[in-house]
């Protein structure tokens, strides 16, 4: 124990209560106790940390007396700065805090609750803070403890939202005169914060405005640059320059030693700026070149070089502004930047967890944030006011829940990255536990659990290796610029709205979206289908879709919906009746479905290198119809029984090529590919397909079409127990059907039905010595030998010849005693009693060739 000396007892300005001395230490003077008090030279921590003396301070601990406690804490971290401590330790208890007077941590200075709590007094104000940190302070950190507002306490009967009750403020919108936000290096962990009227934790900054204003500055704009390396003007048709002066010596300036061009109140620049980056050029009150700052950004700050008494700018754009599209302002705002928030519980607030409101270099890790609701926004984490001046926000491996209407959105920032988090359901499902709004820029958003919420995403985001679980993910892009990227995602139970104004902005690559049994039963109501699309198309790839819908796969928006989407290498496996939208499928592989539905419109489905397995017997796999063009190239389509495409209603041209189709276990007389009399395009290509039917002789192909001027081209085609049924305009080369090499074209006698084209030639199939190699069609039109009969008993459907033209029934009937006089129009009807006959075309003309020898 140490023993007191007289010659230290015996002086009267000595304090040897507050640390008594040990070897080696020397006495400072405490100007505030009147005082020399022993100090240590050494670095050992015990002799670093101060434990406050709730008397000498006249500081309560059992929650009373809320103004000398306020001060009292006040004047003992003072003191303890001064003296070179390091950490005050508050004795365990509960400290009621002034409205008007909350702590103010001092830097280079650990505030140590040491479990305590810091309970605001309650009161009526529409703001107040527990723990402010408005004098620019440094590498301070308060830790260890509660700190709790008076909600459930308060008088709210002044009106308005009292939201500006904070637990730990950061900055303010108007800081003291001697103070500032410009604080660096705060540190607040172990911290539960609860129970204010407002946030949490908030960060706020302010605006900063200096001259030139920005009416001056928008109308100051000059083609051309300044030289970067001498300060000279130049010439320039990619750059514009500002004529005034920046003055260098204004008060902010001084300092906080930066400056810098922003946007205005609303973060906007001004439709008229187009570009991203500006110089500064320095000079000396002198007009001497100093230095340059090139490739700045704006809302970034630009450092004052040293002796610089004035500034110029030039923006990287070769228009000159409109000065009422430009608003960059001069600015010199203060803000907080390198603040840790760590391993904090931050709940049951009025409106936000935590409010970024201009900040840079942030970072929020391992905290709990739930229960925050009360006020609008109601959020756990908001990245809201000071627009681009929230930068570099890293928001790490939290666990948020039951917020109100949001956990975490980003209104306005850049560098923003959430990482690693549990984001769980919010209260209201009107709500989203994840957005990302259109002001945000390059955020990245990766590795998080997300369960039972909703996301946005409307700013550059890059979306990746998330585990979403019973979501729904909303990407509704706001700039064309902006692009939305989500990569390697798992959803599970999920929904995907894509909704975008802007073609090719969202790109979904390597995603798995799976339904299992959860989909169909718990989720039923929120989720009935996976996929929804709307407006300007987009690009998925390299995903697989997995598992069965309340309703079906996907939804189309009609009216909204615009063609042009684009399928990468995608699975579709046993998913319940996917429609397939307008734009290109490239190696896609639909696996185990029923049957495809094709979206209705005036444009063009492509399926190429696609795989389409059909585990349907009875309705047809894809019937297309309300299109422009339709293409199906190099796929392999296999389906146990039943047609595979109907083409219908197509204004242009379909295309089939080089596809192997099989049905393979066909027990029903099916047609596998139709051609339906809808069909009135331009043109038909089917071309190098491969058809096989397994157990029956099915209708591999069936041309029903009746337009006179449709093109029908089937060549090359191979049909293996499978026949084609042909109109006879088609144009028919090299087919291989039952392995006979273009069959329609060997007949036995004349032809009697068919439509046949000048010069077509028709094999005799049972030549004879003496007889003919075959006929060769002298005048084009219908083959017909039926000529028209009196009193008979006609169906609809029935040929007849008369005068070289050929007729058709259009109805059931009995043909009059005498013949009517026949329509030689095209397209012309007569009535014949009770029949009327239709005039198809002329009638067809024959001529043998190649008599050979007896």
């Amino acid at each position: 124990m140490w023993i007191r000396k007289d010659n230290l007892g015996s002086l009267s300005d000595l304090d040897l209560v507050t640390k008594p001395p040990s070897n080696d230490d020397i006495l400072t003077y405490d100007s505030t106790q009147l005082k020399w008090i022993p100090k240590s030279l050494g670095n050992t921590n015990s002799l670093s940390i101060y434990t406050l003396e709730l008397d000498r301070w006249n500081v309560k601990n059992d929650g009373t007396d809320a103004v000398n406690t306020s001060q009292g804490i006040n004047n003992a971290l003072v003191w303890a700065s001064q003296q070179g401590y390091t950490e005050v330790v508050l004795p365990k208890g509960i400290y009621l805090i002034d409205k008007q007077k909350p702590i103010e941590p001092q830097s280079y200075l650990t505030l140590n609750l040491n479990g305590s709590t810091l309970k605001m007094e309650t009161n009526k104000l529409t703001g107040y803070a527990i723990v402010s940190f408005r004098k620019n302070q440094v590498y301070s950190r308060v830790t260890n403890g509660v700190i709790q507002g008076d909600r459930d306490t308060h008088d709210y009967s002044s009106g308005g939202t009292h939201e500006g009750g904070y637990g730990i403020e950061l900055g303010s919108f108007t800081p003291p005169a001697d103070g500032g936000n410009n604080t660096r290096f705060i540190s607040l962990d172990n911290l539960d914060i609860l129970d204010c009227t407002g946030d949490a934790i908030t960060l706020n900054s302010t605006f900063g405005q200096i001259s030139p204003f920005p009416t001056s500055l928008a109308s100051s704009f000059e083609q051309g640059s300044i030289n970067t390396t001498d300060g000279s003007l130049v010439s320039s048709t990619t750059k514009i320059r500002s004529t005034l002066q920046i003055d260098m010596t204004q008060v902010t300036i001084v300092k906080y030693g930066y400056f810098g061009l922003y946007g205005n109140g609303f973060g906007g620049l001004g439709s008229d700026i187009n570009c991203d980056y500006y110089d500064v050029i320095f000079y000396t009150s002198s007009n001497v070149f100093i230095s340059s700052k090139v490739n700045v950004q704006f809302f970034d700050e630009v450092e004052v070089p040293k002796g610089a008494s004035y500034a110029k700018i030039v923006l990287h754009q070769g228009t000159v502004p409109a000065p009422a599209n430009c608003l960059i302002n001069v600015r010199v705002p203060s803000f907080s930047q390198y603040t840790y928030i760590e391993k904090c519980n931050l709940h049951d607030c009025r409106r936000q967890g935590i409010s970024i409101c201009g900040a840079k270099n942030v970072y929020i890790r391992d905290n709990h944030i739930h229960h925050i609701a009360g006020t609008n926004p109601q959020s756990g984490i908001d990245v809201e006011d000071g627009y681009d001046l929230n930068q570099y926000i890293y928001i790490e491996r939290n666990n948020f829940h039951d917020n109100k209407n949001y956990n975490i959105i980003v209104v306005n920032g850049k560098f923003i990255y959430i990482l690693d988090n549990s984001i769980m359901n919010t209260v209201s499902n009107a709500y989203v536990g994840l957005a990302i709004n259109g002001g945000a820029d390059r955020v990245i958003v990766t590795g998080n659990n997300i369960r039972l919420t909703k996301i946005s995403l409307s700013g550059d985001v890059i979306f990746s290796n998330n585990y979403v679980y019973g979501a729904q993910i909303n990407t509704q892009g706001a700039y064309a610029n902006r692009s939305i990227n989500i990569l390697g995602n798992v959803f599970c139970n999920s929904k995907m709205i894509i909704d975008t104004p802007f073609p090719y902005v969202v790109k979904v690559d390597s995603c798995r979206f799976f339904n299992d049994a959860d989909k169909l039963t718990s989720l039923s109501s929120l989720y009935q289908w996976t996929l929804e699309v709307k407006n300007e198309p987009q690009t998925i790839s390299n995903c697989v879709f997995e598992g069965q819908d309340v309703l079906y796969f996907n939804y189309v928006t009609v009216g909204t919906f615009k063609p042009g989407w684009i399928f990468e290498n995608t699975l579709f496996n046993n998913v319940k009746n996917p429609t397939l939208f307008e734009g290109t499928y490239t190696n896609c592989f639909f696996k185990d479905v029923g049957f495809l539905g094709a979206t209705s419109t005036t444009n063009s489905l492509e399926l190429r290198d696609c795989k389409l397995i059909s585990t349907d017997k009875n309705n047809t796999l894809l019937t297309v119809n309300n299109l422009k063009s339709f293409k199906m190239i190099n796929c392999h389509i296999e389906k146990p029984n039943g047609t595979v495409l109907n083409v219908q209603n197509v204004s242009d041209d379909i295309v089939l090529s080089g596809n192997v189709v099989k049905i393979t276990n066909d027990t029903l007389q099916r047609t596998i590919i139709i051609l339906d009399a809808a069909f009135a395009g331009k043109q038909a290509v089917i071309q190098n397909n491969t058809i096989t039917a397994i157990n029956l002789t099915q209708v591999g192909i069936d041309n029903r079409t009746t337009s006179s001027t449709l093109q029908v081209v089937m060549q090359n085609n191979m049909l293996n127990n499978a026949t084609m049924m042909i109109t006879g305009k088609e144009f028919l080369q090299g087919n291989i059907v039952n392995g006979v090499i273009d069959p329609y074209y060997r007949i036995s006698t004349i032809p009697t039905t068919g439509y046949y084209r000048l010069g077509q030639e028709l094999r005799n199939s049972n030549p004879i010595a003496g007889g003919y190699i075959g006929w060769i069609c002298s005048k084009t039109g219908y083959a017909n030998n039926q000529t028209w009969i009196a009193s008979k008993s006609y169906v609809k459907g029935s040929r007849i010849n008369f005068g070289n033209h050929v007729y058709e029934a259009l109805n059931n009937g009995t043909s009059h005693t005498i013949p009517p006089p026949f329509s030689t129009i095209s397209s012309g009807t007569i009535t014949d009693n009770d029949i009327v006959w239709k005039e198809i075309g002329p009638l067809a003309m024959f001529v043998t060739f190649g008599q050979m020898n007896a």
